[in-house]
């Protein structure tokens, strides 16, 4: 979820704390709602509904864009929705790529795993930093670019079967894409959370 700073930059909070008035403001209402459209993305995708999986698709893509502008313009900036915003992204789009891969079609299972990888790596990061240091590492640049990306990536696999015409292989050249993404965003919170917690072992 986007914050004041300059989005390239990371930033912590220091105490985790969520109010039950945070599930009441509208970048957060948005976030639950996306968190709800991934067992119907999962579902369309793998019984091949896809003008229904797109639809879902689409909606999860737009509730993450309002979330950010909301929280923004709002000041909705909450505990709460820095940890909505990023799982519910993760959620999302896991569901759609572990459906196109059961469902045994063209979307390569290397690149579910790289996929897979890379999120379990940073939940498990941010586990261990919200643990030991009593922070949260907020979505950056990078992690926002990787997400968008993928996103459309999926979005084309989801199209291919009802628009034939579109151009050859553009879907595994969108994901391509972002799969350069998801390293350079891996690696860029990689070296920001062991940063964090050599400053924070060093207190």
């Amino acid at each position: 979820m986007a914050l004041k700073a300059p989005i390239h930059q990371f930033t912590e909070t220091q105490s985790i704390q969520i109010a039950s008035r945070d599930f009441f403001y509208i970048s957060n209402i948005l976030s639950v709602s996306r968190l709800i459209t991934v067992p119907f993305i999962f579902y369309f995708i793998y019984r091949e509904q896809w003008i229904h999986a797109i639809v879902c698709g689409a909606i999860a893509v737009i509730t993450d864009l309002l979330d950010g502008f909301c929280a923004r313009r709002l000041e909705q900036h909450t505990e709460l929705g820095y940890i909505l915003d990023p799982v519910a992204d993760k959620l999302a789009l896991f569901a759609a790529a572990s459906a196109l891969v059961l469902l045994k079609s063209s979307f390569p299972v290397w690149a579910f795993l790289v996929i897979v990888t890379r999120d379990v790596s940073i939940l498990i990061g941010n586990g261990i930093l919200a643990y030991k240091a009593k922070m949260i590492t907020r979505s950056n640049l990078w992690g926002k670019c990787t997400s968008f990306f993928l996103s459309i990536a999926i979005m084309l696999y989801l199209l291919r079967p009802i628009t034939p015409l579109l151009p050859e292989n553009i879907e595994f050249y969108g994901l391509c894409l972002a799969l350069v993404f998801v390293v350079i965003s891996t690696v860029s919170y990689a070296r920001h959370m062991f940063r964090m917690l050599k400053a924070h072992s060093q207190r």
